[in-house]
C-alpha cells in the first residue's frame, strides 16, 4: 500500500463530496438557488466528478483494489458533512443515531486498512 497515495486521494474525496454537499444544500441556505437544481448541478456536480475521478485514480493506485476505493471514498463523506451540515445549517450531528452510524463508518476505515 502507497499511503501518500492513499492519503492524497482521501483529500480529495473530502473535497469532492464538499462540492456534492453545496450541490445538493445550496438550496436550503441561499435564496438564490432555491430553483436552480440544473444551474447547482452544472456549477458543483462538473467538478465534483472531475475531483472523485483524480480521488479515486490515487486512491486506487495506493490500495490495488477498486473495493477500497469505493468503502475509503464512501466514508470520506462524513467530515464534510459534520462540519457543512453543522456550520451552514445548524443541524446537530450529536444525535445517538449519527455517533453510532460515525463509530460503524471508522470500523469501515479499518478493515479496509487492516485486511487485504
Amino acid at each position: 500500500m502507497d499511503y501518500k497515495l492513499i492519503l492524497f486521494g482521501l483529500l480529495l474525496g473530502s473535497v469532492a463530496h464538499s462540492f456534492s454537499w453545496f450541490g445538493m444544500n445550496s438550496q436550503f441556505i441561499w435564496e438564490f438557488w432555491k430553483d436552480r437544481p440544473f444551474m447547482a448541478a452544472l456549477l458543483f456536480g462538473m467538478p465534483s466528478n472531475v475531483v472523485f475521478w483524480f480521488a479515486s485514480k490515487y486512491v486506487r493506485e495506493g490500495t490495488h483494489s477498486i473495493w477500497n476505493v469505493r468503502w475509503l471514498l464512501f466514508t470520506m463523506s462524513f467530515p464534510p458533512m459534520f462540519v457543512l451540515t453543522t456550520t451552514m445549517l445548524g443541524d446537530s450531528f450529536l444525535t445517538t443515531k449519527n455517533l453510532i452510524t460515525m463509530l460503524l463508518v471508522m470500523c469501515i476505515v479499518i478493515v479496509q486498512f487492516y485486511f487485504r
